[in-house]
């Protein structure tokens, strides 16, 4: 007899093994459809989000420009309160974060964006441009004023005689771009002058610890022979552009900043040590008003943040304020 309990399996027919072997090709070709398709969306998105990117980038930038704009009706503005330059004007005050629509802007943008910046007063540092004179020599007061300056922070001595090597370099031979032709007939080309305070980190031998202490107190401006702001320098470029122990000119920054600013240069001598016998000081050689300034400016517009920074050169003559360069960060 047949046991009943242990049945016999039947073999699989040719027709159940092509049914499982189409099912297993359909899930197959389903997930690769569907891997297919989710590279195409992702792909897509990617383009999507590169081309948003790029227009919230270049929305920025605009907003940069109308920043900078900003910045310069300020400083036009402030022609009109007084005839000198000092730290308590609305230019020097820094624009702390801020939405565009609270600035009165009424674009699409204006909710979304925000602005903050502020301008520095270039004038209130020791500029690098004055150590070469027109003819391409040293001008030694300005020298004796760098060296002084290295000496109050603390600097090797060969500070200043380093940056006034890269100074003769760049301007050895005035009104050329190229350089000259040795005696031996080798054409030698003339180093490119510094453009930024953070270009001494290229000065050749100048430790850049040393070039990272001096940057806050110099700049490089189109011009030489410019003044000290003794309104807006610090402590440390009053002293080495006076003469000044770094105590003494301490001091007179602090009642400056407590009696008022100057009005003129009369007044700061009255309030030197010494009460402004000082037959060394070079008047021509300080200001109460400056020309140039450092605009710094950033905007976020969503996930896109753009910063900048110009100088400018202001004209009091014609309320005129140029940019003369500005670059992104």
């Amino acid at each position: 007899m047949r046991d009943r309990a242990s049945p016999k399996h039947e073999p699989a027919t040719p027709r159940a093994a092509q049914r499982g072997a189409a099912v297993l090709m359909a899930l197959f070709i389903a997930t690769l459809a569907t891997l297919i398709v989710t590279g195409l969306f992702w792909n897509q998105f990617i383009v999507l989000r590169t081309i948003e990117n790029q227009q919230l980038t270049l929305q920025s930038r605009l907003l940069l420009s109308g920043a900078l704009d900003w910045a310069r009706a300020i400083l036009r503005e402030d022609l009109n309160r007084s005839n000198y330059d000092a730290l308590t004007e609305p230019w020097a005050q820094p624009l702390a974060q801020t939405r565009l629509d609270q600035l009165g802007e009424t674009s699409t943008l204006a909710a979304r964006a925000t602005i903050e910046g502020n301008i520095e007063d270039e004038q209130a540092r020791l500029n690098l441009r004055n150590l070469i004179g027109d003819d391409g020599k040293p001008d030694g007061t300005e020298v004796d004023a760098l060296r002084r300056l290295c000496n109050l922070l603390g600097l090797p001595s060969a500070t200043a005689d380093l940056i006034l090597v890269a100074m003769q370099e760049a301007y050895v031979s005035p009104g050329s771009s190229t350089g000259g032709v040795s005696a031996d007939g080798t054409i030698t080309l003339r180093p490119l002058p510094l453009v930024l305070p953070q270009d001494l980190y290229g000065v050749r031998g100048l430790d850049a610890q040393a070039a990272a202490k001096l940057i806050p107190y110099v700049a490089i401006l189109d011009t030489r022979r410019t003044k000290v702001n003794i309104n807006t320098a610090p402590p440390e470029v009053i002293a080495a552009r006076v003469g000044l122990t770094l105590l003494e000119a301490r001091a007179l920054v602090a009642e400056r900043d407590r009696l008022g600013y100057f009005n003129q240069v009369a007044d700061f001598t009255l309030r030197l040590p010494g009460q402004g016998q000082r037959a060394d000081l070079d008047k021509t050689r300080i200001d109460t008003s400056s020309s140039y300034f450092l605009i710094h400016g950033k905007v976020r517009l969503d996930r896109v943040t753009s910063s900048m920074e110009a100088l400018v050169k202001r004209n009091r003559a014609d309320h005129s304020v140029k940019v003369l360069w500005q670059r992104e960060l």
